[in-house]
């Protein structure tokens, strides 16, 4: 099993994401300004989701057309993790 990204990850999003498809990006923190808050989990209709902080390595545009973003949060079951 692999294991959950922790802050300053390098992953990459999957190709199924709704937008930024395919890019690298690392787990960042700074929720409400705690620079150590990397994740937030959402409990929805589904069960328990696991959303993640990213900073892209170059910013993107949604599948709105909105943005450019530099980062955004990502549903854990979106990410890959890139090991070096």
């Amino acid at each position: 099993m692999m294991r959950a990204p922790l802050l300053g990850d390098r992953i990459r999003v999957s190709p199924s994401f709704p937008w930024a498809k395919g890019v690298t990006a690392t787990v960042m923190g700074g929720l409400q300004g705690d620079s150590m808050k990397y994740s937030r989990v959402v409990y929805t209709s589904d069960g328990k989701q696991v959303f993640y902080f990213v900073a892209f390595d170059q910013p993107q545009v949604d599948d709105q057309g909105d943005g450019p973003y530099v980062g955004a949060e990502i549903e854990s079951r979106f990410i890959e993790l890139l090991y070096s």
